[in-house]
């Protein structure tokens, strides 16, 4: 225990308070624990990858979810989280997507195997995009015709 927490638990008087005082200053009460469930899962439900993200700070985004929920007693399992990264891979990322559900329908894959897929396929993507010839933008001008004051007389 820190500091802080034996300064709140001093004063009680048996091990029990002690775990029950711990317990709501970490965990919170019943209310805060379900309040918790609710936002994470409602998080959970929402995830998605955005297109300028890396797979890594996706990956980041949706353990801090799923741990969180673990932690709380409501964890998902492993196929669960397989499926619901591939739902959020963005409309980019459409065919790689369609191949992992095909791919997932045939054997379960671990999630970690399809984090190692789909950084293998970012890898790929990048290199392809950094060989291909830079296009040129070219900027044209659009003229109008104009009166003048000397069309008139």
């Amino acid at each position: 225990m820190n500091d802080e927490d034996i300064a709140r638990v001093i004063h009680c008087k048996s091990a029990y308070k002690i775990w029950s005082h711990l317990v709501v200053t970490h965990e919170g009460t019943s209310q805060i624990k379900r309040a918790k469930i609710d936002l994470l899962c409602s998080q959970y439900e929402k995830f998605t990858m955005h297109d300028n993200n890396f797979i890594d700070d996706m990956v980041t985004r949706f353990t801090k979810i799923t741990n969180g929920l673990a932690s709380l007693g409501d964890a998902i399992d492993n196929d669960q989280k397989v499926m619901k990264d591939i739902q959020a891979l963005p409309p980019s990322c459409e065919v790689k997507a369609t191949t992992l559900k095909e791919l997932n329908g045939k054997e379960e894959m671990k999630l970690i195997n399809l984090i190692g897929n789909l950084k293998t396929h970012e890898m790929e993507r990048k290199a392809r995009e950094e060989m291909a010839p830079q296009k040129k933008k070219v900027i044209t001008f659009k003229s109008t015709p104009t009166i003048s004051d000397d069309d008139y007389e």
